[in-house]
């Protein structure tokens, strides 16, 4: 219940009508970078978050499996990385344990505290995405919404735009 108010507060943060960063923005281009976190790995996935405001705080990433159970909780990531925010777009990358379909959440941590701020009322202060970005209504996507596939040896190319 908790996780669906949560999301219903986002969706209405965002607005009905929200607009996103429009994906045709990112080429393929853009995923040819160098980033510390960039090794080459097999399972490679290389993200590009889209909609950073300013460059200050963190781009904070969770990688989750493909099962609804723990989607969007702590306990159900796989995998967290925090990165300094690089307006417009921030770029990093993650490694996914192996092949196979995979989700993505992030935020914004724009204070660098370590946390996803919310107001006094529980919205979200704080900008976030989801992989895929799917629309939020009144609750949280399915997972299903969110996977993308991670194959070997060429990894993903993922593009999250912030709300």
């Amino acid at each position: 219940m908790k996780r669906a108010v949560i999301f219903a507060a986002m969706m209405l943060t965002a607005g009905a009508g929200a607009v996103f960063a429009d994906d045709a923005a990112v080429t393929e281009k853009d995923f040819d970078f160098e980033h510390v976190s960039c090794t080459g790995a097999e399972n490679e996935i290389r993200v590009i978050v889209t909609g950073v405001k300013d460059s200050v705080g963190l781009i904070t990433a969770d990688l989750f499996p493909n099962k609804e159970e723990g989607f969007l909780r702590g306990r159900g990531r796989l995998k967290q990385v925090k990165y300094a925010a690089k307006s417009p777009m921030t770029k990093f990358c993650i490694d996914a344990p192996e092949a196979g379909l995979f989700a993505m959440s992030t935020y914004h941590d724009q204070n660098a505290n370590g946390d996803f701020d919310k107001t006094a009322i529980g919205f979200p202060a704080e900008p976030w995405g989801i992989s895929n970005n799917p629309k939020v209504r009144f609750a949280p996507p399915p997972v299903e919404k969110a996977l993308f596939e991670v194959s070997q040896p060429t990894g993903a190319h993922v593009v999250i735009n912030l709300n």
